[in-house]
Order: structure tokens, then C-alpha cells, then sequence
């Protein structure tokens, strides 16, 4: 029924007695009118089915608010405002349908929370109690049954978690709205009795005061219902950003942010479990970079309660000192929520303020819902990058047999060794060095460049000109004469000066590596039925270093090499 005090109001009275009822309708039915503008203006740009439902959409609800501002103005007593309110209620339930089909292909469904608490209320208003509860119930039913059939019809996968939160909302939207309008009502009639029993000045004066408190009620439940409004919003912008499919590098200081801003705090840190016993490193802060990932040791005391009971807990000693050393901040107030995900202790969400107010229960009980959240995220993260990895490992072994087939192809050639040979260290730049050379061994013993690649034609003409100018013999005491006498493959994925001083032939050798900046080097022996020479591969520009994979890759592809030169000498 409309907003109405029951207690002096019956059904076949006039509708002077209705609080405002038209002003209320009149009120929804621009309400209607805006949003069906919205509808043709802003939906087009969002995910829907296309322009046909969006005109159904939009058409309706203007034919919806015409009709019901029409049927508003012939309303004379309660009973035709309530079979108005419940006319209105059941066209209302058929607009959200339709505009939740509409927007169907969206995989957030942006715009329907909003759609769907602001029917929740206005049913509230209209109906009571009853109306809340049905309206929660249809929604329910609604979201329900159009994520099934996106599933079926559209093939978009049914986001549990996000419908299961959808619905919570709505069930926490009516009971907060029940709330108040009971509140409201006992507020009403407690005025009604206290101003018809007043009979004098005094009376009414304590009349007043009473009035005064009432309404100082009134704004306090209403100041707590926007509260419990806003952390519910802030929750779902939480649960929103847990369950984006970014790196969790990027995911978790967004997460934190909003957190620190839930509690009003000025810092909130994702804490990570190291290898040690009860040490943790920061993983990710609200100050988006600015903390370092430092291992921090929790001692025994509140942090290990909140560990141990899996719930948070608000910090009164000194446990987790060494982690407000590191914020650089003098902390008054802390609170530590464990995060669990499948049974396992995946780290810590930790909140400090640096003035201000202790954590309340019901501030604890609120960290504990974001700490599912923050779990999940960590989890989730944890997951996506293992499958990031996974996957850049199928494609690097995928590359490499791409480059030995490619090999295999040009070595397979009937054109001249030394030119098979330079086709060799062109497969090999830039998918696996930035720099590939092949030296062969000379009778005199000394080495032989034969061929030669790099990313850059600079580096590839200084290095011809080095090897021109040189002789390099045993003369000089260069790690490649190691893998030529061991006929085993060296690997060296970090230079340091005392190594690119050993890999140095020349001072202007030298030079020319440190103004190249090279990293990474390895060499691996050209050998079949003996020692015939070395493949060398460097990293310099891309700054790349060597793997163990890498290295296998090299020695698959000089065996390759080798088994080409026999053939060739022996033809």
C-alpha cells in the first residue's frame, strides 16, 4: 500500500488521508520517463542485444509511465491507490525483466543493482513489508533464471559469486528498507499519541522534546541505513575488482585502496606467507608501490590469535611492530584479518590507522567479508599467473622447435657449408640471441669466425672487424678454449666485470662490450666425431639472460651444426 499511517486511515476513505500518494507517483513516473531516455541515450553504448530490444525497452517504459500518471490522477480513495500500488508493482516487475534481457550480454550487469534496489524500495513504499519481500523474491527469481539462460542461449558463463552477491544485496536492501519503514511508522504513532495527549503548555512542550528525540532517531537510523549503503557498495566494488582476470600485481592495490578507504584508514597491506616459520613478505599495499617487499616476522600475541581463531581481530599490542616500521607511521588503531582460501592460510589483510577511532565489532565483522574477497583474489591471481606461465612455457618449447626445424630445413640445403652455416646464426638472432657466431678450429689450432648474426648491423660489422684484426689463439686465456678442451657447453646468464673481462679478446673488444652493455653469454662445442669448433651466443640489447632452456636449445642446435660439417668434409 502507499506510504500511509495505518493507524487513522481505512480502506474506503477519501485520499485526502494518503500521505502524498500523488506527489509519490507523479515523482516515479518522471522517474520512468528519465530512465527511458537513459535507455535510448546511454544503453546503445553498453553491452545488449540490440537495437530492437533496446526500443522495446524504452518504448515500454514511456507507455508504462503514461499509463500509470493517467491512472494516478483518477485515484480517489485508499483501496484505488492500493489496486493502483499493485498494478504498478507488477508493470514494474516486467520492466526489469525486460531490461535485465536487454543487457543480458554484459558479463557485470552494471546497471542492474541499481535498477533492482531502487524497485526493492519503491515496493516498499507502495506495499509494506509483503511488497518488499516479493520484490526481493522476483528479483531473485529474475536474475536467476536470465543468468541460466544467458548460459544456455548465449553461452556466457554463469558468475556464481557475482549473482550469489546480487542476491545478498537485495536481501540486505529489504531488510534495511522494512527496517525503516517500521521504525518509521512506530515513529509516527508514538507522535500521534504523545501530541493527542496534550492538553497544556506544558504538555506540549515536553511533546516538543519528545519529538525532538524522535527525530534525532529518525536522522540516526538513517545516517546508520546510508552507512550500511555505502559499505555495501564499497563491498561490491571490492568484490568487483577480485574478480577481474588482470595480474594480481595490478588487481591487489586497487583492491587495498578501496579498502583503506572502507575503514577510513590510512593504510591497508596484503601481507604473503614466506618460506621461513611466521614470516610473511608485503605483497601489495594502498600506497600502490611505495612500501617495499620487505619479509616482516609477526610475533606471538593478537596477530597469532587472529591466525589461529581465522577471524579478524583488531591489534592492541605489539605483534605486528616490524610491519609499522616499514609504513614509516605511527600507528594508533590496527586490525589483522587472516585470508584463507580452500582451507589454507594464504596471508594477511592488514589495516592501521594513524588517528582516530578503535575498530568496531561491526568494522570486524566487515573486514572479515572483504578478507573472503582479498582471498579469493589471491587465489584467483595466484591461479591466473601459474596458467601465464604454463602458457608462455608452451610457446617458448614451441619457438625452439620452430628455430631447430627451421635449422634442420637450411642446413639441409645444397648450397656451401659457410653459407648454410651463416643461414644457421640468422635463424638463430633474434628468437634466441642477440648475437650468433660460428668458429671453427684451424690446423694451427687458432679459431676461424665463419659465420656471424646480430639484432643490429652495427654490432654485427664491429664484431667481422674484430675477428679480422685478431688472431685468436691459446695466446690468450679466454673461457672459449674451456669449452673446446672439455667439449661441454658453458652458460653464464650474468656478466659481471671479472667475467667480461675473461670474455674480452682485446681492450677495444672490451670497450665494445661494455658500450653494448652485454649480459649474458654462453658458448656450446661443434663436436661429432671430434672437436670441430664452438657456437657462441650473446645477449646485449634486449637484455635478456639465459636459461637452462636456452642452453639445451643451443646444444640441440650445434649438434645439428656439427653432424652438417662431417657431413660436409666427408663429401
Amino acid at each position: 500500500m502507499a506510504l500511509r499511517d495505518p493507524s487513522n486511515t481505512a480502506e474506503g476513505e477519501p485520499i485526502g488521508f494518503v500521505l502524498g500518494p500523488r506527489r509519490f507517483e507523479h515523482g516515479i513516473t518522471w522517474a520512468r520517463i528519465l530512465g527511458a531516455l537513459v535507455v535510448f541515450v546511454l544503453l546503445p553504448a553498453l553491452p545488449n542485444l540490440g537495437p530492437v530490444a533496446v526500443a522495446v525497452l524504452g518504448g515500454y517504459l514511456i507507455v508504462w509511465a503514461i499509463a500509470l500518471h493517467v491512472l494516478s490522477d483518477r485515484v480517489r480513495t485508499v483501496r484505488d491507490q492500493d489496486r493502483l500500488s499493485r498494478f504498478a508493482f507488477a508493470g514494474d516487475s516486467v520492466v526489469l525483466l525486460i531490461g535485465l534481457v536487454t543487457v543480458s550480454p554484459d558479463p557485470r550487469w552494471a546497471i542492474y543493482p541499481l535498477m533492482g534496489v531502487l524497485f526493492i524500495i519503491t515496493a516498499a513504499f507502495r506495499l509494506g513489508w509483503g511488497g518488499t519481500l516479493a520484490a526481493t523474491a522476483i528479483l531473485s527469481l529474475e536474475i536467476v533464471g536470465v543468468a541460466i539462460w544467458r548460459d544456455l542461449a548465449l553461452g556466457l558463463r554463469v558468475d556464481t559469486p557475482y549473482v550469489a552477491f546480487d542476491l545478498l544485496m537485495y536481501g540486505l536492501t529489504a531488510l534495511l528498507t522494512t527496517a525503516m519503514l517500521n521504525e518509521l511508522g512506530a515513529l509516527r504513532r508514538e507522535r500521534t499519541v504523545l501530541m493527542a495527549r496534550a492538553s497544556d503548555v506544558e504538555i506540549l512542550r515536553r511533546a516538543e522534546r519528545e519529538r525532538g528525540e524522535l527525530l534525532d532517531r529518525e536522522r540516526s537510523a538513517r545516517a546508520e541505513a546510508e552507512l550500511a549503503t555505502a559499505r555495501l557498495e564499497a563491498l561490491q566494488q571490492v568484490a568487483d575488482a577480485a574478480l577481474s582476470r588482470a595480474r594480481l600485481d595490478d588487481v591487489l592495490p586497487e583492491i587495498l585502496e578501496r579498502v583503506a578507504q572502507l575503514f577510513d584508514a590510512d593504510f591497508a597491506v596484503v601481507l604473503q606467507r614466506a618460506q621461513a616459520q611466521g614470516t610473511y613478505a608485503l605483497r601489495a599495499s594502498s600506497t600502490r608501490g611505495q612500501v617495499p617487499r620487505t619479509v616482516v616476522l609477526l610475533q606471538s600475541g593478537d596477530a597469532e590469535r587472529a591466525i589461529t581463531s581465522r577471524r579478524p581481530i583488531a591489534i592492541a599490542d605489539h605483534s605486528t611492530r616490524e610491519i609499522d616500521t616499514i609504513l614509516g607511521a605511527q600507528v594508533r588503531e590496527a586490525a589483522l584479518a587472516p585470508l584463507y582460501a580452500g582451507g589454507d592460510l594464504v596471508g594477511l589483510l592488514y589495516v592501521m590507522r594513524r588517528q582516530g577511532r578503535a575498530f568496531s565489532a561491526d568494522e570486524l565483522g566487515l573486514l572479515g567479508l572483504v578478507g573472503e574477497r582479498v582471498a579469493a583474489a589471491v587465489e584467483r591471481g595466484a591461479l591466473l599467473e601459474a596458467e601465464r606461465r604454463a602458457r608462455a612455457e608452451a610457446e617458448a618449447a614451441e619457438a625452439r622447435m620452430r628455430l631447430l626445424l627451421q635449422a634442420g630445413d637450411a642446413l639441409g640445403t645444397e648450397s656451401a657449408l659457410e653459407r648454410r652455416l651463416e643461414d644457421i646464426t640468422r635463424i638463430a638472432v633474434p628468437k634466441l640471441a642477440d648475437l650468433c657466431a660460428v668458429d671453427l678450429l684451424e690446423k694451427d689450432g687458432a679459431l676461424r669466425r665463419v659465420a656471424l648474426a646480430a639484432v643490429e648491423v652495427g654490432m654485427e660489422r664491429d664484431n667481422w672487424a674484430l675477428s679480422s684484426r685478431i688472431r685468436r689463439d691459446r695466446t690468450h686465456a679466454h673461457p672459449v678454449w674451456e669449452v673446446i678442451d672439455a667439449v661441454k657447453p658453458t652458460l653464464w646468464d650474468e656478466l659481471d666485470p671479472e667475467r667480461i673481462g675473461r670474455l674480452a679478446w682485446s681492450p677495444g673488444h672490451l670497450r665494445m662490450m661494455l658500450e653494448r652493455d652485454v649480459c649474458s653469454w654462453m658458448a656450446v662445442p661443434l663436436a661429432d666425431d671430434g672437436i670441430r669448433g664452438v657456437m657462441v651466443f650473446v645477449n646485449a640489447q634486449s637484455q635478456r639472460h639465459f636459461t637452462a632452456d636456452d642452453l639445451a636449445t643451443a646444444q640441440q642446435l650445434a649438434s645439428r651444426v656439427a653432424n652438417a660439417i662431417v657431413r660436409s668434409a666427408l663429401g
